[in-house]
């Protein structure tokens, strides 16, 4: 489906009793940033006295500017003034990167609040309420008015960033004129798996096109010690799929039979789908998997999908123990399309040698071992799942093919 066009805003601030005339003057209500505007910036002139920089009475205390100084005084790696909308946002801790082990959400409703929780440290989120009164209707709509203009501001500014890149992308994968294969490509050697879709840079890496349901590349992913993107380009919903039958882009079985599965990576997509013979989307990682998944459902609104978990076993382990985070993202994925989840079940000594992934389960156990562990985790799932399956029996018919 070819993403539309966003629809460019200018948020306005219009007290509750004056709402009829803005109304008559074409503006219009935003129900989920909760605030009116006109489209574009050609604010009609009746109108012009409703603009954010026209108000005269300024709020006695920016409650986000408040709140802000309490997520970096609680270690949040903030960029800008937080969204108070009442939504979980997730956000990195200092010194994390890109890692986003925390999550707040603040309210403008009555005296301001927020929580924010800290992953890596208790469960009980911490509390934060404004030492001020509570807003007055007009500041409270002020604020609404200058959130959602940002938001909007910040939007449009990424979507032109991201069709730069989209366009960069498609140039470089287009002069790439090798396709991958262990041979010329050092991490499909290491990972001991074929390319499927993918081709090699001139320094060996591997490269992976990131790819909307339309088929439009938007970024690319550089895989070899490292795996690297494209800066500013798009990630959220895309993938690369293994699908060399063409199952998916012929429409064969496109009903209940069709099954799908999902991983984060590409050498877990790649194994799964050898041993299965099933369409796989590669997701790059598990902060991506529901995204993708929701993308893949709406493509194939009758397909069975199956996320292909990792299992990040040593993260509860740490201290303070931390989630699952590659079990937790699958299942997460899977309760959001209604599938499935095939989860590897390592042995104690594996655990010890950092197997996390299907493909780490293969190279320790070979392909066959591989094979046995797929029919083992389905059969769990059969087990699970023991009323409502139909549609599962489409991967018992595979794996009862392969070898």
């Amino acid at each position: 489906m070819a993403d539309k066009q966003p629809i460019q805003k200018t948020y306005l601030v219009v007290p509750y009793e004056l709402r009829t005339l803005a109304d008559e003057a074409g503006a219009l209500w935003d129900k989920k940033a909760k605030a009116w505007f006109v489209k574009g910036t050609d604010v009609p002139d009746a109108l012009r006295r409703f603009l954010p920089e026209n108000q005269q009475e300024q709020p006695r205390e920016d409650p986000r500017t408040a709140f802000a100084n309490f997520l970096r005084d609680n270690g949040a790696e903030l960029q800008g003034l937080p969204e108070m909308d009442g939504k979980w946002h997730r956000i990195a801790l200092a010194g994390d990167g890109k890692e986003t082990n925390a999550s707040y959400r603040g309210f403008l409703d009555g005296v301001p609040n927020g929580q924010f929780k800290n992953f890596k440290g208790d469960d009980v989120p911490l509390q934060w309420i404004s030492k001020g009164d509570g807003l007055t209707r007009e500041e409270r709509q002020r604020l609404v008015a200058e959130a959602a203009q940002n938001r909007e501001d910040r939007e449009r500014e990424r979507a032109k960033e991201q069709e730069t890149t989209a366009k960069r992308a498609f140039g470089i994968w287009t002069n790439l004129k090798s396709w991958a294969s262990p041979d010329n490509c050092p991490y499909l050697a290491r990972k001991t798996v074929r390319g499927y879709g993918v081709k090699v840079a001139d320094d060996g890496r591997m490269v992976i096109p990131l790819r909307d349901d339309s088929g439009r590349i938007w970024s690319l992913q550089f895989v070899g010690d490292e795996k690297i993107y494209l800066k500013n380009g798009r990630k959220d919903g895309l993938f690369h799929t293994i699908d060399p039958g063409k199952d998916l882009e012929n429409g064969r079985d496109k009903g209940d039979k069709l099954t799908i599965v999902i991983g984060e990576g590409y050498a877990t997509g790649a194994d799964v789908h050898k041993a299965t013979n099933l369409p796989t989307a590669i997701a790059f990682d598990g902060d991506n998997l529901v995204a993708t998944a929701k993308a893949v459902r709406e493509k194939f609104p009758k397909a069975n999908l199956l996320i292909a978990a990792d299992d990040d076993h040593h993260l509860p382990q740490k201290i303070p123990p931390l989630p699952n985070k590659g079990l937790k993202c699958a299942q997460r994925a899977a309760e959001s399309v209604g599938g499935k989840v095939l989860a590897p079940a390592f042995t104690s000594s594996e655990k010890d040698r950092g197997a996390t992934d299907w493909n780490d389960l293969k190279q320790l156990r070979g392909e066959k071992g591989l094979l046995t562990a797929l029919r083992d985790s389905f059969a769990q799932m059969q087990r699970e799942q023991a009323r409502g399956l139909g549609k599962e029996k489409g991967l018992g018919r595979e794996l009862a093919r392969s070898r």
